[in-house]
């Protein structure tokens, strides 16, 4: 008897903080720490996501359009070439995150759809700043080691 209600205890412990760790406010906190950690060069960012995370960003800009693509050598690859480029010229972000929809799935709630917007101001100095409006969409997994990201759609514009 001890057991099944042990049992029951950790099947509903394991549910709540499914329902906690995918709480909107909670995801928008997580997602503007990990930002953070992209944009300051932490090697910490790069563990924010799976192995086999699936990646697929395109962006249309002024200057021309680019797009990434593939796997987490890729992003990460990316991540380490901008944040150089930040710390080279003084950049700063700015960052506003709406139209949040959380979509979870799996029982009990092991993974989540996260879709947003999100309105980024780059500023660098002795130059314009720097509009980007992003829709972007994460598949996010509970793990044993915390939150990460299975796979990660982004279309953004500049303006």
């Amino acid at each position: 008897m001890k057991k099944i209600f042990w049992a029951l205890v950790l099947l509903g412990a394991w549910f709540a903080h499914g329902r906690l760790v995918f709480a909107e406010d909670r995801l928008v906190q997580w997602l503007g720490q990990h930002e953070g950690q992209i944009w300051s060069g932490d090697s910490k960012a790069c563990e924010a996501y799976t192995d086999n995370v699936e990646v697929s960003i395109r962006s249309d800009e002024r200057e021309g359009d680019w797009e990434v693509e593939g796997g987490k050598e890729e992003l990460c690859g990316y991540y380490h070439k901008a944040s150089a480029a930040f710390a080279l010229l003084d950049a700063s972000t700015h960052t506003e995150f709406s139209e949040v929809s959380v979509q979870r799935k799996g029982f009990p709630w092991t993974e989540a759809k996260l879709s947003y917007v999100a309105r980024v101001t780059l500023q660098m100095p002795r130059l314009p700043d720097k509009h980007i409006v992003s829709h972007d969409q994460l598949t996010l997994v509970r793990t044993l080691q915390g939150l990460k990201i299975k796979s990660i759609e982004s279309q953004s514009v500049q303006r």
